[in-house]
């Protein structure tokens, strides 16, 4: 089954090609890797297929009903915010704290599920956004740029 399927995407930002006739196709169970040099366009792809960026030209076809978990290369959070990690799960919409407890001691930080996030590490903060990008069961998991763990 197809979940994601692109054809011939262009897309231009600042009036700059950033993408030319790209291909790609994503099938359920597939595990696909971009790769290559800064600047080529491989994240603003992924923001292609999640819908952030439109395409300026070609098709991009999402599975009807697809749901995507998507962990961003950054986030910025301003230091003064203080919100919880649990808080910050329970955004844009409320997850049971069941589902919060087993996606962050699924990704092994559950120790830190009442600590403030601007608190946390760099690899702490990419586990808890994998927690989050977890937390409904996706159809489809992208994870950009996610240092090992």
């Amino acid at each position: 089954m197809t979940l994601v399927e692109g054809k011939d995407i262009c897309v231009h930002l600042d009036g700059r090609l950033v993408l030319d006739r790209v291909n790609i196709s994503v099938n359920k169970g597939e595990i696909v890797t971009l790769i290559g040099p800064n600047g080529s366009g491989k994240s603003t792809l992924i923001r292609c297929i999640i819908g952030s960026v439109l395409a300026s030209s070609g098709s991009l076809r999402r599975q009807s009903g697809i749901k995507i978990g998507y962990v961003p290369q950054k986030l910025m959070i301003d230091g003064t915010f203080p919100i919880t990690v649990e808080r910050f799960l329970n955004l844009p919409k409320a997850s049971s704290g069941a589902n919060i407890d087993k996606a962050l001691s699924d990704t092994g930080v559950l120790s830190l599920k009442n600590r403030n996030v601007t608190t946390l590490s760099g690899g702490q903060f990419q586990r808890v956004m994998l927690a989050r990008a977890l937390l409904n069961n996706p159809d489809l998991l992208i994870l950009d740029e996610v240092e090992e763990f």
